[in-house]
């Protein structure tokens, strides 16, 4: 095969929709090492016409990816384990897949908060992702995000979180410290709440 066919069809695949590079090639190779000693690395990344950045949470889960999956679409129990979830329940199963998903959390001075989003399912023998778009919030425009896993070492995960939100207010759009502080929570809940599950306990 040519260099140039050989270039062709690696451009194709990029089309092709699943067809992914794997999630380690996202982390900077001077972080690989922070990674693998289970330290979260977040990469951020400015949006043209967006106050808040798109953020990208990656962190080693020593849980099989089997595990972190059905850890995550497991709403019935998602808020013992996640910080400020009052309750996640689906309220709607869809034709393609997908299911709406209504979130109740805790918030100051509101006290508490629901929003839906629809979260769609991709499961490959390698690789598996949740993709999600805010339905519906009292505080957000729009929100689009992923967790992506894919087995890193033995019985091990590499899981990436991400999310792009756009604050109603340019009040709450002064909060986006907070949101990465909440993303980097949510990351860790669901990585000690895997290998809790992993261990058995």
């Amino acid at each position: 095969m040519s260099v140039k066919h050989l270039l062709s069809v690696v451009a194709a695949l990029a089309l092709v929709p699943g067809v992914r590079a794997d999630i380690l090639s996202e982390v900077p190779k001077a972080d690989r090492a922070e990674l693998a000693e289970g330290e979260v690395v977040v990469k951020s990344k400015t949006i043209a016409g967006k106050p808040w950045p798109e953020l990208s949470l990656y962190q080693v889960v020593n849980a099989s990816p089997k595990v972190v999956w059905n850890l995550f679409t497991d709403y019935d129990s998602a808020a013992t384990y996640t910080p400020n979830l009052i309750d996640a329940k689906v309220i709607a199963t869809n034709p393609d897949g997908s299911k709406d998903v209504q979130f109740t959390v805790k918030v100051p001075v509101l006290q508490k908060i629901s929003y839906t989003v629809r979260n769609s399912y991709i499961q490959k023998p390698n690789y598996s992702e949740v993709d999600w778009t805010l339905l519906k919030s009292p505080l957000a425009k729009s929100s689009d995000g992923s967790l992506r896993i894919e087995p890193y070492g033995k019985g091990q995960t590499l899981m990436c979180y991400t999310n792009l939100c756009v604050p109603v207010t340019n009040l709450v759009a002064g909060l986006k410290n907070q949101a990465l502080n909440e993303a980097k929570a949510t990351v860790a809940a669901i990585t000690a709440e895997a290998e809790r599950r992993a261990g058995g306990n």
